[in-house]
């Protein structure tokens, strides 16, 4: 497997907005635009994170961001689930121990990045300098409440995305009250297109996926720090029928593991830990018409209805 698939790249064009670092959402920002790129080279790298320690892992994503665009060519880079913070949520909730878990629950909150906060700030400016879109993974702090985040970074150093995980593997009685999942599909105007975020357990179910593509999302990225398995493995085979179920490419980041799916489901590169790969994605808006042109919507009532009919009889 070769671990850069080169077909061609396309300068980013210049952009112009208001100076500042990452404090604001800026989802509208190129609504509204013509897409001006349409062959962008993309990167994961798959950032093996300390837990709990953001100093650590903030200089392993700028090392990892930098050779991803400096020495790969990347314009745009892909890092795992809550890979600032180590993800540490199941540390959190499988201490049995009440006075540790008194201690790990006050932790985890502090843990938390807000959207305005330090690391977020350093990651602005290493857009900025290195004129890449950036995905980071992060636990995000909005007051008293945490989500299992990533943000999306233009060259510009501004956030343009933000996307929180709605599906939890562990469930949801287990987690701290504050530690909430999201509830909605943004898809996110870029120059190259229209964007997709899920992260990690969402990609195990097919409807995430689907809304996100029925929204215009021509590409998908997927940070995730769960399970994952090798070339030939239910994870890997998972990816490549979302990218075919939907036809757009897929961008899988883990700590262990980074895939690189074409919208005709063929992987096109395979990475491990600490690595980059990436390759060149076409997201041509003429490659995306009439995808779903074949659907019969009307036929698809029981998923409206939360459980099979036959089940209620």
């Amino acid at each position: 497997m070769k671990a850069l698939i080169a077909i061609g790249m396309v300068g980013l064009a210049a952009l112009s907005v208001p100076a500042g670092h990452a404090q604001t959402v800026f989802l509208s920002k190129y609504a509204g635009q013509p897409q001006t790129i349409t062959n962008i080279r993309i990167a994961a790298a798959s950032v093996l994170p300390d837990k709990w320690n953001k100093e650590v892992n903030w200089r392993r994503i700028e090392t990892l961001v930098r050779h991803a665009a400096m020495e790969s060519g990347a314009r745009v880079v892909v890092t795992p689930e809550g890979c600032l913070e180590g993800y540490v949520i199941n540390e959190v909730n499988s201490e049995k121990d009440p006075g540790k878990k008194e201690a790990l629950l006050s932790n985890f909150l502090a843990l938390g990045e807000p959207i305005d906060g330090a690391y977020m700030k350093k990651a602005s400016a290493l857009c900025k300098e290195l004129g890449v879109f950036l995905v980071l993974g992060f636990l995000e702090r909005e007051k008293d409440i945490l989500h299992n985040s990533a943000a999306l970074f233009d060259p510009d150093g501004e956030i343009i995305g933000k996307y929180s995980k709605t599906h939890f593997a562990q469930g949801y009685a287990v987690n701290p009250d504050y530690y909430k999942a999201g509830d909605d599909y943004p898809v996110f105007d870029t120059p190259f297109g229209k964007v997709g975020i899920l992260i990690c357990y969402d990609r195990q179910n097919p409807e995430p996926a689907r809304i996100l593509a029925l929204r215009g999302a021509q590409v998908l990225f997927v940070p995730s720090y769960g399970n994952y398995t090798d070339e030939y493995g239910w994870n890997t085979i998972l990816m490549r029928t979302r990218a075919y179920e939907n036809r757009y490419p897929v961008v899988f980041c883990h700590p262990f593991q980074s895939l690189l799916i074409e919208r005709s489901g063929e992987l096109r590169a395979l990475g491990r830990s600490d690595e980059v790969v990436c390759y060149d994605v076409d997201t041509s808006p003429d490659r995306y018409k009439d995808r779903f042109v074949n659907r019969r919507p009307a036929t698809y009532r029981p998923l409206l209805e939360g459980s099979d009919p036959a089940e209620k009889k």
